[in-house]
């Protein structure tokens, strides 16, 4: 695993680890929730085998803490 990092999304910070990063997908671990986030087309949007959904914004700056923007 990564280092932790920290998402800045509505006046909240969310913490997470990097899992992996592959050209169209990212893997991340955000308090014991893995989560696969796929790029789609110029976005990046939630894999349909996520246990939860994590919402747009909160993805979009999930990208910009991992440096993929």
């Amino acid at each position: 695993m990564s280092d932790r990092l920290a998402a800045h999304h509505e006046n909240r910070i969310y913490y997470f680890f990097v899992e992996s990063i592959k050209d169209n997908e990212v893997k991340i671990n955000m308090y014991g929730t893995p989560y696969s986030l796929l790029r789609s087309g110029e976005a990046w949007v939630n894999s349909p085998s996520n246990q939860m959904e994590m919402k747009k914004g909160l993805v979009a700056a999930v990208m910009v803490a991992v440096g993929i923007v």
